[in-house]
């Protein structure tokens, strides 16, 4: 027996690596019937213990698409399937800023360029950091990956004088709530499959 991954963006990603993405399987799992899931007649189905988990990230796109966008973002291994919510995640990010910052209709275009291409840096330093053992990324780091990947460029030296050290933050703050938000749905499902687990060895 092997218990879900207790990181909920490792057990995100576990359940699309697995052999369940079967959506017949999620929706009889979902609605409490018992689903084969291993042997000869589950189609050579493998990880089926992350079903209870794909289930709940179907319901969630149903239900809370911008939310499982997120979580597809930040936890979905392949970069190619990741990137198809890059959009809708950094256009969310910035909406929030805008309604937390007062001043944004008196920003220069070049200024709001430059706080949309942090919110891009800040989306990739956060998705690289799966398990939150990786440095974050120094003011130099991040102004690099503004201008190679996004084209804008942002002086280092000025970090924190132009207030994008506050920027940065801010941005950073958003996306926490965001994942917090979209990755509790998940650790409440790998917490009451774990124990259930437990409680039948």
């Amino acid at each position: 027996m092997s218990y879900l991954d207790s990181n909920p963006r490792a057990a995100w990603a576990n359940a699309f690596e697995s052999g369940i993405r079967n959506q017949a399987a999620a929706d009889l799992e979902e609605a409490g019937c018992k689903v084969q899931t291993s042997g000869v007649k589950s189609g050579g189905c493998y990880g089926d213990q992350y079903i209870p988990v794909y289930s709940a990230i179907r319901r969630m796109e149903r239900e809370t698409p911008l939310l499982a966008s997120v979580g597809h973002w930040l936890s979905l291994a392949d970069t190619g399937a990741a990137n198809q919510y890059l959009d809708d995640v950094a256009e969310a990010i910035l909406e929030l800023y805008v309604a937390k910052t007062p001043e944004w209709s008196g920003y220069r275009t070049a200024r709001k360029e430059r706080v949309e291409a942090l919110i891009q840096a800040r989306m990739m330093q956060d998705r690289n950091d799966m398990d939150g053992s990786r440095p974050l990324w120094q003011p130099r780091e991040v102004c690099f990956y503004c201008a190679e990947f996004v084209g804008v460029r942002i002086i280092a030296d000025n970090w924190q004088r132009d207030g994008w050290e506050s920027a940065w933050n801010k941005i950073g703050d958003i996306l926490y709530a965001l994942e917090s938000d979209a990755m509790s749905p998940i650790v409440d499902v790998t917490r009451a499959t774990n124990r259930l687990m437990k409680e039948a060895a």
